[in-house]
This record gives C-alpha cells, sequence and structure tokens, in this order.
C-alpha cells in the first residue's frame, strides 16, 4: 500500500515557536521505517510545504493517510481528514502522536478511521494488515465512535526502530532549532523519573521511565550526517551513570558532534564534573526548566528543587560557557512587581535566551484549573500553545500581562552584551532567520494584546473580586 505520512501546520492562531524552530518529524520518520516489505511511504512537511492537503493526496495517491500532531494541532488534523475524505473516501485515516495518545477523545471525528493510543511501533504494520487483510485490529487502536478503556489497554512496550530519515531527505537542510542549524533529532530515554505537577510529557509514558541500550544509540547517532544533534528526551540529565556511559563511548569512538539537551537544574548543579566532560565532548546548549526563581512556586510544581540550585546550576553553565535556553513559568498571579524583580534575576545570572510560559493546565496533566478560571475553551485547541495566557490573571488585565509579557522578553532577548553575541558568533543567514522569527512571535503577541483590550477590558482585582 501507499502511506502518505503528514506533519501538519501550526494554526495561524497558534503563538509560533516554529518562526524560531523546525525539527524534523522524528515520530514520522521512525513510522515510515516500520512500514511492511511491499508498502511505500512518503513523507510531507507541511510546516515546510505551502501546497493544499488536495494538492499531495493527488501527487502521491495514497491508500492511507497518516497523521500525528500536539493539542495545538488537533483542528488542523480534523481538517486535513475531511479534506482527504472529500478528495476520495477510499482513503483510510489514522492519527496518533502524543496528544493522542493521551486524550484520544479529542480526535474521535466521523473523518478520522482509526485512533493509534498506544505502543505506534509494534501496532502500525498490524493496523496496515488489518486494513489489507481484515486481519484483528491490534489493542492499543481505536475507530472512530469507540472509546477508549484503559483497562483493555496493553501494557506500554518501548521497542525502538531507527527512524528512516532518508524520508525527509529533501527537507533536512532547512531543520534548525534558535542558532543550531541543520540539526537533527535523536532519542535516548522515554518518560521522565520526576513527578513535576504541571508536566505532560510524563503523562504519555504513563509516569514510566526508559533507557535505550547506551551501544544502539551510539549506533543511530553513528548514521547521522548532520553535525547538530538535539537529544529530544524529557531529560537526558536524569542518571548520572548513564551520561557517564554515553560520554565513555563518545570518548572511544571519536565521536565529534554537537549537542542540544534537556537537563534538570539539580543534575547540573551536582555534576558540575561530568558537565564539563560532556563540554568537551560536544555539548553546547541545555534546556533548563527552571520553572521558577520564587520558592513557593517552586514548591506548587513539586519541582523538589530550590531558587539555590537553580541559582547554582547558572553559575556552572556560564563558568564552562555552555549555553542555556531557560524556561520559566509565570504565574496569573503576579503583577507588575513580579515581572521586574524576574527581569533583575535573569540578568544577573545572564540568561540570555528564555521561554516565558503562562501558567497552563494542559489537559491530561495533574495540574488543574476552574471552568471561570479559564480564558481558554477545552476545545479552543490552536491557543493551548503554553504561550498564551490560559488561566485569567488576578493583579493585571490581560491586556497588560502580556505587555509585561512581552516587555520582559524584549529587556532580556535584546540587552546589549547578548546583541553582540549573536551578531559576532551566529552566522549571517542564520541571525537574519532568528530576527525574522522573533518579529513575527512579537507580532503575535501585540495581535493577543490588541484583541484583550477588546475582549478582556481591564479587568483588576477588584472587580475579580465583586464578580466572585
Amino acid at each position: 500500500m501507499k502511506l502518505l505520512l503528514i506533519r501538519p501546520r501550526p494554526e495561524k492562531e497558534t503563538i509560533g515557536l516554529q518562526h524560531v524552530m523546525i525539527v524534523e518529524p522524528l515520530e514520522l520518520e521512525i513510522l515510515g521505517a516500520t512500514i511492511r516489505k511491499n508498502d511505500s511511504a512518503v513523507i510531507v512537511d507541511m510546516i515546510i510545504e505551502k501546497g493544499t492537503i488536495e494538492h499531495f493526496l493527488a501527487l502521491h495517491k495514497p491508500d492511507v493517510l497518516c497523521i500525528t500532531g500536539y493539542i495545538t494541532n488537533v483542528g488542523t488534523i480534523k481538517r486535513i481528514c475531511d479534506g482527504t475524505k472529500n478528495f476520495n473516501e477510499g482513503i483510510i485515516t489514522i492519527v496518533g502522536g502524543v496528544h493522542c495518545e493521551v486524550c484520544p477523545d479529542d480526535f474521535d471525528y466521523p473523518t478520522i478511521d482509526y485512533r493509534v493510543v498506544r505502543n505506534a511501533i509494534t501496532v502500525f504494520p498490524k493496523i496496515l494488515d488489518h486494513i489489507e487483510n481484515r486481519n484483528e485490529l491490534p489493542a492499543g487502536v481505536l475507530r472512530s465512535g469507540q472509546n477508549l478503556v484503559k483497562e483493555k489497554l496493553p501494557l506500554i512496550n518501548f521497542n525502538y526502530v531507527l527512524p528512516d530519515r532518508s524520508l525527509t531527505s529533501k527537507y533536512r537542510d532547512k531543520y534548525f532549532y534558535i542558532f543550531h542549524d541543520k540539526v537533527a533529532l535523536m532519542k535516548a530515554t522515554f518518560g521522565c523519573p520526576f513527578k513535576c505537577n504541571f508536566c505532560f510529557c510524563r503523562k504519555i509514558t504513563e509516569e514510566q521511565y526508559w533507557q535505550r541500550d547506551i551501544e544502539d544509540v551510539i549506533r543511530e547517532l553513528e548514521t547521522i550526517n548532520e553535525e547538530e544533534i538535539y537529544i529530544v528526551d524529557d531529560d537526558f540529565l536524569a542518571d548520572r551513570k548513564y551520561v557517564e556511559i554515553f560520554l565513555n563511548h563518545l570518548e572511544k569512538r571519536n565521536i565529534k558532534k554537537k549537542y542540544l539537551i534537556y537537563g534538570r537544574a539539580d543534575f547540573i548543579a551536582n555534576n558540575p564534573k561530568l558537565i564539563a566532560r560532556f563540554r568537551d565532548n560536544g555539548l553546547k546548549t541545555v534546556i533548563v526548566g527552571f520553572e521558577s526563581f520564587f520558592e513557593e512556586e517552586l514548591e506548587s510544581f513539586a519541582k523538589n528543587i530550590d531558587v539555590d540550585t537553580n541559582y547554582k546550576a547558572m553559575e556552572i553553565l556560564n563558568k564552562l560557557k555552555v549555553d542555556c535556553y531557560a524556561t520559566v513559568i509565570l504565574s496569573p498571579d503576579w503583577d507588575k512587581e513580579q515581572f521586574r524583580k524576574l527581569e533583575v534575576i535573569l540578568k544577573k545570572l545572564k540568561i540570555h535566551y528564555v521561554n516565558l510560559q503562562p501558567l497552563t493546565p494542559l489537559p491530561g496533566t495533574d495540574f488543574m484549573a476552574s471552568k471561570d478560571q479559564l480564558l481558554i475553551e477545552r476545545d479552543d485547541y490552536a491557543k493551548w500553545d503554553l504561550a498564551h495566557i490560559s488561566i485569567s490573571p488576578s493583579k493585571l488585565s490581560v491586556a497588560d500581562y502580556y505587555k509585561e509579557l512581552l516587555r520582559l522578553y524584549g529587556k532580556v532577548l535584546f540587552q546589549s552584551w547578548v546583541l553582540k553575541k549573536y551578531l559576532f558568533n551566529t552566522p549571517t543567514k542564520m541571525l537574519i532567520k532568528i530576527i525574522m522569527g522573533s518579529w513575527r512571535v512579537r507580532r503575535q503577541y501585540q495581535m493577543k494584546m490588541k484583541e484583550a483590550s477588546i475582549y478582556h477590558p481591564d479587568l483588576r482585582k477588584e472587580e475579580l473580586i465583586c464578580q466572585r
């Protein structure tokens, strides 16, 4: 059978990290590597492509269309499946991905034939057998209209196959992540051993944590042509011994790559010599979820980290000249003073690239908010992007909250020493790409401020108290 594997483009409403990063669709490359001997697969990356779904359906004439995405892609995925069935009712549509695995009801939709909610690598060829030969539908797959019964789901298995990167050969020189150009993705571990209550990632594996054999990881690494490697584990710095073995192999085999990873502040703070060794083996950047620099907030997130640990981690990264892409969660209870305090802290720590995320109770996580607090409807999927304000601010109007968020971005990202660093250390083409992308994100936030001034006029704390 002919398979068309689609990575959807973001909605216009979604505040777009895609403006400053576009990475390969690793999940589709892995899926493409599982197809049966007589099947053929084509990946279409619609973040890069400009054509319509009908164009690609006419071009490739698939028997099966497969599509994955996040919560922000739900509406787009439904429209693509509508367009597919309108083009040819006989094309079978299959939807998967992390949001489908945790919240499959969001994809229970007439033009979606199958939803993969468990063990996609194992079940995918079995779905194809079911479609073509009427074999039994594998457990972990739901038909349209079929309800999820968790007790009947198979246990999670962590089988892994090497991705078929040839399926994205025509796109590979366009993939980048902020200042990392022509970046390739790989995954060494699945899940996370920690229990942060706001995190969606650990729900995907039902709070289980699994590590691939390092030999297998290294074999994959040696097949990747790109020099820049983004290890997309939820937390690559979770197990000291695992990291040590990884570095042993890099040194033994003389593998020369540059790495971007996720890591917790406490690991960095407790293992400065190991981070230095990793730097000597190509570590360039760590994405650190600091979440907060205020003790009460950190405690409320169940991070099991204190503020001093965050400070110490940043001190180590600065000393070793390892870049940090910091993530900070912004409380809806902040006033202007809290934004100013965070600005001082970020500048003091020399954090020059930061992702500011308004506190967002993502569906499927342990973190909840009452319906009267929410500014975003549950089915307004495109806005669940960790960038929209989703909980009503208690001390600022929505417009003022966006204004403070955007102001803080400007104060941190556009410090004079930061601009000089980018100017002298970033290739011109890459610098222009980041500047243009940042401008587009800024325009989106400005539109949010304008909308908020219309739909959420200056609602202050006193007015909220009166309403309640």
